[in-house]
Protein backbone atom coordinates (compact mmCIF):
# COMPACT_ATOMS: atom_id res chain seq x y z
CA UNK A 1 0.00 0.00 0.00
CA UNK A 2 1.18 3.51 -0.81
CA UNK A 3 -0.73 6.16 1.15
CA UNK A 4 0.78 9.44 2.30
CA UNK A 5 -1.80 10.16 5.00
CA UNK A 6 -0.34 8.51 8.10
CA UNK A 7 -3.72 8.11 9.82
CA UNK A 8 -5.28 6.36 6.82
CA UNK A 9 -2.17 4.22 6.36
CA UNK A 10 -2.22 3.12 10.01
CA UNK A 11 -5.97 2.44 10.04
CA UNK A 12 -5.76 0.38 6.85
CA UNK A 13 -2.74 -1.52 8.13
CA UNK A 14 -4.44 -2.38 11.42
CA UNK A 15 -7.75 -3.24 9.75
CA UNK A 16 -6.28 -5.39 6.96
CA UNK A 17 -3.89 -7.13 9.35
CA UNK A 18 -6.84 -8.01 11.60
CA UNK A 19 -8.53 -9.47 8.50
CA UNK A 20 -5.56 -11.78 7.95
CA UNK A 21 -3.60 -9.82 5.35
CA UNK A 22 0.10 -9.05 5.59
CA UNK A 23 0.47 -5.36 4.83
CA UNK A 24 3.54 -3.51 3.63
CA UNK A 25 2.76 0.19 3.86
CA UNK A 26 4.70 3.07 2.35
CA UNK A 27 4.17 6.81 2.74
CA UNK A 28 5.51 7.87 -0.64
CA UNK A 29 6.80 6.70 -4.00
CA UNK A 30 10.45 6.84 -2.93
CA UNK A 31 9.84 4.43 -0.04
CA UNK A 32 7.80 2.13 -2.30
CA UNK A 33 10.59 1.97 -4.88
CA UNK A 34 13.02 0.87 -2.15
CA UNK A 35 10.82 -2.09 -1.21
CA UNK A 36 12.04 -5.67 -1.36
CA UNK A 37 11.00 -6.61 -4.90
CA UNK A 38 11.47 -10.29 -4.08
CA UNK A 39 8.25 -10.11 -2.06
CA UNK A 40 5.34 -10.62 -4.45
CA UNK A 41 2.11 -9.04 -3.21
CA UNK A 42 -1.41 -10.27 -3.88
CA UNK A 43 -2.54 -6.67 -4.43
CA UNK A 44 -1.31 -3.11 -4.79
CA UNK A 45 -3.33 -0.35 -3.13
CA UNK A 46 -2.29 3.12 -4.32
CA UNK A 47 -3.43 6.59 -3.34
CA UNK A 48 -3.47 8.94 -6.34
CA UNK A 49 -1.99 12.11 -4.88
CA UNK A 50 1.36 11.44 -3.21
CA UNK A 51 3.96 13.98 -2.10
CA UNK A 52 6.57 12.77 -4.57
CA UNK A 53 4.54 11.27 -7.38
CA UNK A 54 1.27 9.67 -8.29
CA UNK A 55 -0.49 6.38 -7.69
CA UNK A 56 -1.58 6.61 -11.35
CA UNK A 57 2.07 6.51 -12.42
CA UNK A 58 2.71 3.58 -10.06
CA UNK A 59 -0.31 1.79 -11.52
CA UNK A 60 0.99 2.31 -15.06
CA UNK A 61 4.44 1.12 -14.03
CA UNK A 62 3.06 -2.06 -12.46
CA UNK A 63 0.67 -2.73 -15.35
CA UNK A 64 3.44 -2.24 -17.94
CA UNK A 65 5.46 -5.13 -16.52
CA UNK A 66 4.41 -8.02 -18.73
CA UNK A 67 5.18 -10.62 -16.06
CA UNK A 68 3.27 -8.74 -13.36
CA UNK A 69 -0.38 -9.73 -13.09
CA UNK A 70 -0.88 -8.35 -9.58
CA UNK A 71 -4.15 -6.39 -9.33
CA UNK A 72 -4.18 -2.69 -8.48
CA UNK A 73 -6.81 -0.73 -6.55
CA UNK A 74 -6.63 3.04 -6.78
CA UNK A 75 -7.87 5.23 -3.89
CA UNK A 76 -8.67 8.90 -4.39
CA UNK A 77 -10.64 11.77 -2.94
CA UNK A 78 -10.17 13.89 -6.04
CA UNK A 79 -9.99 11.71 -9.14
CA UNK A 80 -13.11 9.86 -10.26
CA UNK A 81 -13.18 6.32 -11.66
CA UNK A 82 -13.77 7.42 -15.26
CA UNK A 83 -10.77 9.75 -15.10
CA UNK A 84 -8.66 7.03 -13.49
CA UNK A 85 -9.49 4.48 -16.18
CA UNK A 86 -8.36 6.95 -18.84
CA UNK A 87 -5.02 7.44 -17.07
CA UNK A 88 -4.29 3.85 -16.04
CA UNK A 89 -6.11 0.54 -15.96
CA UNK A 90 -6.67 -0.28 -12.29
CA UNK A 91 -8.52 -3.45 -11.42
CA UNK A 92 -10.76 -1.45 -9.13
CA UNK A 93 -11.20 1.98 -7.61
CA UNK A 94 -12.46 3.32 -4.31
CA UNK A 95 -13.22 6.96 -3.60
CA UNK A 96 -12.29 8.57 -0.31
CA UNK A 97 -13.71 8.74 2.20
CA UNK A 98 -14.56 5.08 2.03
CA UNK A 99 -16.19 2.45 4.17
CA UNK A 100 -13.65 -0.12 5.37
CA UNK A 101 -16.05 -2.97 4.68
CA UNK A 102 -16.54 -1.77 1.08
CA UNK A 103 -12.78 -1.72 0.59
CA UNK A 104 -12.48 -5.18 2.13
CA UNK A 105 -15.14 -6.54 -0.26
CA UNK A 106 -13.23 -5.11 -3.25
CA UNK A 107 -9.97 -6.61 -2.00
CA UNK A 108 -11.54 -10.03 -1.43
CA UNK A 109 -13.19 -9.97 -4.85
CA UNK A 110 -9.92 -9.21 -6.59
CA UNK A 111 -7.64 -11.49 -4.62
CA UNK A 112 -9.78 -14.63 -4.64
Amino acid sequence: MVEDNQDIREILTIFLTAEGYRVLAFGNVKEFKKRNTEIFPDLYLFDVMLPDGSGIDLCNEIKSQSNNKVPVIIMSANVKIDQTRKLCMPDDYISKPFDLNDLLQKIRKITL
